[in-house]
């Protein structure tokens, strides 16, 4: 009994060891089509990562002001150009070394469209003497 004890208090060590090094938590580059570094983004559903244009699967800008599009495009430069991702199809997932979000960044990407779509007809209800020539609002973003 002392023995069978001794041996599973040393199994869960070993396997906290294991986790607590992220060793179980490695995702081998066979699962993903391909990995790599974003360079470019060309708009909200492509981006460049290597020398590979990727569209992204699910991602749909319709409906937004030329400047909230604008504005998208530039957020998604300062936000995703140099980071390291995997792909799998034409999903795309942040490289958090070695492991990978399960969320990926088409659905983050989705969301923000999302949100500024939301927000543009929000203040377009309820602020319309601010609303001008289907355009965004001059003070609602800084560049």
């Amino acid at each position: 009994m002392k023995t069978e004890l001794v041996l599973i208090l040393v199994m869960l060590s070993l396997s906290e060891c294991l986790v607590s090094t992220g060793v179980d938590m490695k995702i081998t580059s066979s699962y993903f089509d391909m990995n790599g570094t974003i360079t470019n983004v060309l708009t909200p559903s492509s981006i460049i990562i290597g020398n590979e244009e990727v569209k992204l699967e699910g991602v749909d800008p319709y409906g937004l002001y030329s400047s909230a599009y604008a504005y998208l495009v530039e957020d998604l430069k300062n936000w995703l150009i140099g980071k390291d991702v995997f792909v799998k199809g034409n999903y795309v997932y942040f490289d958090l070394n070695g492991a990978y979000n399960s969320i990926s960044i088409n659905e983050m990407i989705q969301k923000e469209i999302i949100d500024l779509w939301n927000e543009q007809y929000y203040y377009q209800d309820y602020y319309p003497d601010q609303y001008y020539d289907g355009g965004y609002y001059a003070n609602q973003f800084s560049y």
